[in-house]
């Protein structure tokens, strides 16, 4: 019988790579890069989707890719809401030093919602409801991180 060598290390492992989203969501993202909400709607029941999808959840017509697309702003309201007391967005520290707030968002216009923090809220002022805007990042490069999150109008 051989004996074998068993190495273990604990730790974490970063492995940076990228991926496709699709051809509606690369649309998307690529508003980011001049701080742009867009959204699609359907042309059959005017169902405007924030994310942007290829079929209308209501009425399952298929948005064309090449129109339908509405601007719009960088406002929303919130309709619901958790608290953490685990980053969502940071694996190296998995515990966050206070507790953060994560947001369900309608953005103003549209029929759906977006999930991202809460910005400079303090927990007991939270309210369903409430009118929220977009932080963005100072230099966007059209993926998801541009959003810094959302804070209070």
């Amino acid at each position: 019988m051989t004996e074998k060598l068993v190495v273990t290390n604990k730790g974490f492992v970063r492995a940076d790579f990228s991926f496709w989203v699709g051809l509606y969501m690369d649309k998307f993202y690529d508003s980011f890069e001049n701080k742009k909400i867009i959204g699609n709607k359907c042309s059959k029941c005017g169902k405007v989707f924030v994310p942007p999808r290829k079929k209308c959840g209501k009425c399952n017509e298929t948005i064309p890719l090449d129109n339908n697309w509405v601007n719009l702003p960088n406002t929303g309201t919130l309709l619901n809401y958790t608290i953490t007391h685990y980053k969502v967005s940071d694996r190296a520290a998995r515990k966050a030093k206070k507790p953060q707030i994560i947001g369900m968002v309608q953005i103003d216009g549209s029929d759906t919602a977006i999930v991202y923090r809460l910005l400079n809220i303090d927990i007991e002022n939270v309210k369903i409801g409430m009118k929220l805007k977009i932080e963005w990042e100072e230099k966007p490069k059209g993926n998801p991180a541009d959003i810094k999150g959302f804070v209070q109008v």
